[in-house]
């Protein structure tokens, strides 16, 4: 088993240089069912820029107020139930 115990959540359309909030349709449903795991999560399938590929990455996750919040290196991935998507970089 590749995974050692992680859950692989695909994360294929987030661009984790995206200067504003996108829709990713289907990606609030498959990170409520990987953190309802309780298990650690890799996010697999993201882009660092337009066709660069940056998989997979170890997150840390939260939940706050509804939204879905994973934390890797300097960035966090903020999810809400509508599929939006926003990167936000902790040094900015």
């Amino acid at each position: 088993n590749m995974t050692n115990g992680y859950v692989v959540v695909d994360c294929s359309g987030i661009d984790l240089l995206a200067q504003s909030k996108v829709t990713v349709s289907g990606i609030y449903d498959k990170v409520k069912a990987a953190y309802e795991t309780g298990k650690p999560m890799i996010a697999c399938n993201c882009e660092y820029g337009e066709g660069v590929p940056m998989t997979p990455i170890s997150v840390m996750a939260i939940i706050e107020a509804g939204v879905y919040i994973m934390t890797t290196s300097i960035l966090q991935v903020r999810v809400d139930s509508d599929d939006g998507v926003w990167i936000v970089n902790l040094l900015n």
